[in-house]
C-alpha cells in the first residue's frame, strides 16, 4: 500500500488573480449578511422566548397571589366562626364561662411565679 500523502482542499474556479479576488469578496459579503441576518432571527427569537417567560412568571404570581388571598379569607372567616360561637357559649352559660375563665388566669399566675 503506497503511503498518500495528498491533502484534500476545496478548489475554486481559477479566471486570474483579480476574479478570484473578487468571487472571494463576494463570498466573504454574502457570509457577513448570512450571519447578520442570523444573528437577528437568533435575537426575535430570544426576546420571544424571554416575553413568553415573562409572562408565565407573572400569571404565576398573579396565581399564587389569589391563592394567598383566598387562604386568608379563609382563616378570617374561620376566626370570625369561632369567635361567633365563643361568644354565644358565652353568654349561654355565663357564671360557668367567668369560673373558667377564672381558673385559667390562676394557671397562668402559677406558671408565671416559677
Amino acid at each position: 500500500m503506497p503511503a498518500s500523502t495528498s491533502t484534500t482542499t476545496t478548489e475554486f474556479p481559477r479566471t486570474g488573480s483579480a476574479a478570484s479576488t473578487k468571487d472571494i469578496e463576494l463570498q466573504l459579503e454574502q457570509l457577513r449578511e448570512d450571519i447578520a441576518a442570523l444573528a437577528k432571527t437568533v435575537a426575535a427569537v430570544g426576546n420571544e422566548k424571554a416575553s413568553e417567560m415573562k409572562s408565565k412568571a407573572k400569571r404565576a404570581a398573579a396565581d399564587a397571589s389569589d391563592a394567598s388571598y383566598q387562604i386568608a379569607e379563609a382563616a378570617k372567616n374561620q376566626a370570625l366562626t369561632w369567635e361567633r360561637d365563643l361568644e354565644g357559649q358565652i353568654r349561654a352559660n355565663p357564671i360557668q364561662s367567668v369560673a373558667i375563665a377564672a381558673g385559667v388566669g390562676f394557671l397562668f399566675a402559677l406558671l408565671s411565679r416559677r
